[in-house]
């Protein structure tokens, strides 16, 4: 973490208003779902961990998760997303890296995830890079978070 102002407003947690994906053809559902809710959580010792979730999934067929289908955990991994680490402000830049150290993707950990910040008031709103999709057109994904505490 750096000591910039920015730096410091991001300390605290973080509650999920809105998320989506711009692209060339339009505004599009955040990969995860049309409504996703979320919580993400910076310190003043440089940690940080996120957490996104459709807000629409589906419940497992069992109580005991050993019970469920390949279809069930599919779904499921596919409409949460965690991870967590450490993380790194270029105010100039306007940039935030998340140095993840754990997440339920296996390829994150070990890698960074940068993010565009913008901070308005209570508000702060993270952008990707543009990312191409798995039918070729790329996209920013857009999230807005409202400062809890």
């Amino acid at each position: 973490m750096s000591d910039s102002s920015d730096a410091a407003r991001f300390i605290g947690t973080w509650q999920l208003l809105e998320s989506y994906s711009e692209r060339a053809s339009g505004r599009a559902p955040f990969p995860l779902g049309a409504k996703v809710i979320g919580r993400i959580n910076y310190d003043s010792a440089g940690n940080m961990a996120a957490q996104l979730m459709g807000e629409d999934r589906s419940p497992f067929s069992s109580r005991d998760p050993r019970e469920v289908t390949d279809a069930e955990y599919r779904d499921a991994f596919q409409t949460y997303t965690a991870y967590f680490g450490t993380f790194e402000i270029d105010a100039s830049a306007h940039t935030v890296t998340h140095h993840v150290l754990g997440a339920t993707v296996p390829n994150w950990p070990g890698n960074d995830q940068l993010r565009f910040y913008e901070l308005k008031g209570d508000q702060l709103i993270l952008r990707t890079p543009p990312m191409r999709g798995n039918d070729g057109e790329k996209s920013v994904h857009t999230l807005v978070w409202q400062k809890v505490v």
